[in-house]
């Protein structure tokens, strides 16, 4: 029998009008669950969606974090009985969880302490932090200083990547994940790229081979996976070093096993999605980052039948949730745009085989953005997107450098 200590009266997606937040917005408007979304541009995709009952506008943490939680404060006060919150984006998720014992009275917070978030989030704690647990990961070395970070990238054997402690202020900077450095030209342009920012980072190896695996889990209060579902990331973009835009669910013995004992080693509580990659030199899943937040595929776990956010609001409402869900295997899940873009530099590689075409071919998928009950936001992003999509294909088909 199922007994509710707590009812809600609904949710709280915050984000900044992604498919992440796109997908919790349809997983509980569909539900009948009343869906309060906060976004700091007025005419994200998201806002559209017509699952979303109110709309909030102000600026991310990252921007003004007073204001941001300022808003969730008042906004819980008004409403007529506790909400939970899902946040969807990193600095999201560090606000939150900075700001938690104050947002508590108006809301539930599926959200680990602060300390353990920033500990996730800052790559550096990160890594560190896998070296003292003794977990796999790739190698990693830390500069101090644009001066160290020349000298020990000469010392060091090509390729590598220097990727920044803290994602989001690096991808709004250049627009991508990381740099790439083939030789020792790519070092000082990217040292140049880095002069005056004040952005920490670290060099790092790559794994060879394409592709990793992803795990996302919903963790109670006791530190017990309620809900996990595994994918497989085939495709990327940026290709080799972007966000993921071809995905397949597929249950992983081992990389699942590695993800949910670090995160119960850790106490860990809320959404959490551990990243590996599988090292073809030794066999060995090694770990890439742990995001602290629902991810883009989040739709592709719903289809699957572990809808993380839905388990998590049962949770909160007392529900027994005990019992994990089984996903369902080989579901494939596409970004509507940049995938195009992201295969068509793979097959102008040679890098996609017969498989991976018929794959890419099949008619039914999970859609990042397009739902027939649904549409506005589709048409929103085609807008938005579209033409830039389209000049980057035009380049790349005309042969320019991206």
């Amino acid at each position: 029998m199922k007994s509710h200590s707590e009812e809600l009266a609904g949710v709280l997606v915050t984000g900044e009008g992604g498919t992440s937040s796109l997908a919790v917005v349809r997983c509980f408007g569909r539900r009948g669950i009343p869906v309060a979304y906060v976004d700091p541009f007025p005419r994200s995709m998201v806002t559209y969606s017509r699952y979303v009952k109110h709309r909030l506008i102000c600026p991310s943490p990252y921007e003004s974090e007073s204001e941001f939680i300022n808003t969730l404060l008042e906004f819980g006060r008004e409403s007529p009985g506790k909400l939970m919150i899902v946040p969807t984006a990193d600095d999201n998720v560090l606000a939150v969880a900075k700001h938690k014992r104050e947002l508590e009275q108006f809301y539930h917070v599926p959200v680990v302490e602060f300390d353990t978030v920033e500990k996730l989030v800052n790559k550096r704690r990160f890594y560190k932090l896998l070296v003292e647990m003794q977990v796999p990961h790739p190698r990693t070395l830390f500069p101090d200083s644009l001066t160290e970070l020349r000298q020990i990238g000469r010392e060091i054997a090509y390729p590598y990547i220097i990727k920044p402690v803290y994602s989001k202020a690096f991808r709004r900077k250049f627009g991508v994940k990381c740099f790439v450095v083939d030789s020792e030209q790519d070092l000082d342009r990217a040292a140049d790229r880095l002069e005056g920012t004040q952005l920490e980072v670290m060099i790092q190896e790559i794994i060879p081979g394409r592709g990793t695996y992803k795990v996302m889990t919903y963790f109670n209060r006791a530190s017990e996976p309620l809900a996990i579902c595994g994918l497989d990331k085939i495709r990327y973009y940026p290709v080799d070093f972007g966000v993921g835009t071809f995905c397949q669910s597929m249950w992983r013995s081992s990389p699942v096993e590695q993800g949910i004992r670090f995160l119960k080693d850790i106490g860990y509580y809320g959404f959490g999605e551990p990243e590996l990659k599988k090292d073809p030199r030794d066999g060995e899943y090694k770990f890439i980052e742990i995001n602290t937040r629902v991810i883009q595929q989040h739709q592709l776990a719903v289809s699957c039948g572990v809808d993380t956010a839905y388990i998590a609001y049962r949770d909160a409402c007392g529900e027994d949730v005990s019992e994990t869900p089984a996903q369902r295997e080989g579901l494939l899940w596409v970004e509507d745009f940049m995938d195009l873009l992201s295969f068509m530099i793979h097959l102008k590689r040679r890098e996609i085989g017969i498989g991976e075409l018929v794959k890419a071919l099949h008619p039914r998928k999970v859609h990042s953005v397009a739902a027939w009950d649904d549409p506005a936001p589709f048409i929103v992003y085609a807008i938005n997107s579209g033409f830039n999509a389209w000049r980057l294909l035009l380049k790349m088909l005309t042969g320019r450098r991206q």
